[in-house]
């Protein structure tokens, strides 16, 4: 009996020198550890194939070519909705430049009048619309300008051609600081500093073939559509890769959004190329223009770093415009209604010869 009692007294001999029960414990651990995070890994690897998926496809179905350039691009607004866009636009136009509107019959005003009917009528791409801001809106100062230059001796042109189609919209902005013209949704609106540059209805004809070429080409819809696609891209590189939202949306920027809208100047200086020559405008014009708007850009300190802007580089603009040339003279002296207004078909041939 005092055998067994000390016995069991006498605490028994481990066979390790390590604890069993620890060791059970952390192999546990470790296997609950790295199991539940792969789950999550692989869900979330699963989510955004999906999304990649479904987006593809929404991308896909969506891709349209530019009819006047063949180009390729993502489209999801309809030709309907840009017409509810184009009456919100111009109130929006008219209550932003409110008090610094030209009345329709001021010198300024039919000058590029003149210059948009002729542009619109020979591509058949309608018609400016006959009303006319309300008074309360339109200024004109009586030291402007009292004579227009360009139009002296000439009968006064109606406003509202019959030319059927698309009804567009002119606002001409009396702010000689605005060196610009723009275009958007039917809506053209042009500021008299861009003027002195245009020099003439020659180079105002190139801005604004340029200008309704985005309008043609559609490419503030583009642009709009776009947007949602680099938004979808930055969510993406934020989910998967976890960068800062500000990283993504500079990445996005510099990568898709600016190189985009370059392509886009670049395709509506071919498109307006050709608006203008149909117009029988000189095309030699249109490369004047922007040589002198280069030289206006470099006294008043543009970058000249090429990725950071929206538009192309002045020389690389001017080369491609210049490039354009030959075949703007040639659909000019093909055409009829240019016939005797300018030696279209030999400076095509000396073009053609270089």
């Amino acid at each position: 009996m005092k055998y067994e009692r000390r016995l069991r007294s006498v605490p028994l001999r481990q066979l390790s020198t390590s604890s069993p029960r620890h060791a059970q414990y952390t192999r546990f651990s470790s296997e609950n550890q790295r199991h539940p995070s792969g789950d999550v890994i692989d869900n979330r690897m699963k989510i955004v194939i999906a999304v990649v998926a479904l987006g593809g496809t929404y991308y896909v179905v969506h891709l349209e070519q530019v009819p006047e350039t063949g180009r390729w691009r993502f489209m999801d607004i309809s030709p309907k909705y840009e017409t509810n866009l184009a009456q919100a636009a111009y109130n929006e136009l008219l209550a932003e430049f409110r008090g610094k509107i030209l009345p329709s019959d001021h010198p300024v005003t039919r000058h590029v009048q003149r210059v948009v009917n002729r542009i619109l009528e020979s591509s058949d791409l309608g018609h400016l619309s006959s009303s006319e801001p309300s008074r309360s809106l339109v200024g004109a100062p009586d030291d402007f300008w009292s004579e227009d230059p360009f139009t002296t001796g000439r009968p006064k042109e109606s406003s509202t051609p019959e030319s059927g189609g698309k009804e567009w919209n002119l606002l001409v902005v009396n702010d000689p600081s605005i060196v610009n013209a723009m275009a958007t949704f039917g809506n053209i609106v042009v500021f008299t500093g861009i003027l002195p540059i245009c020099k003439d209805e020659q180079g105002l004809a190139g801005v604004l073939g340029h200008e309704i070429a985005h309008v043609v080409a559609r490419h503030a819809s583009e642009r709009y559509s776009s947007s949602k696609v680099f938004l979808a891209l930055a969510v993406l590189l934020q989910t998967v890769f976890g960068f800062d939202f500000g990283i993504t949306n500079l990445i996005s920027t510099l990568l898709l959004e600016l190189p985009n809208s370059r392509t886009q100047e670049y395709e509506a200086d071919t498109i307006g190329m050709q608006l203008t020559a149909k117009a029988c405008f000189d095309p030699q014009a249109a490369v004047e223009m922007h040589a002198r708007l280069a030289q206006y850009e470099k006294a008043h300190g543009a970058t000249s770093l090429e990725f950071l802007r929206t538009h192309p580089g002045a020389e690389r603009r001017i080369k491609h415009l210049e490039e354009l040339i030959p075949e703007a003279y040639s659909v000019q002296a093909s055409s009829p209604q240019c016939a005797g207004t300018q030696d279209s078909l030999n400076r095509f041939r000396e073009f053609a010869l270089r």
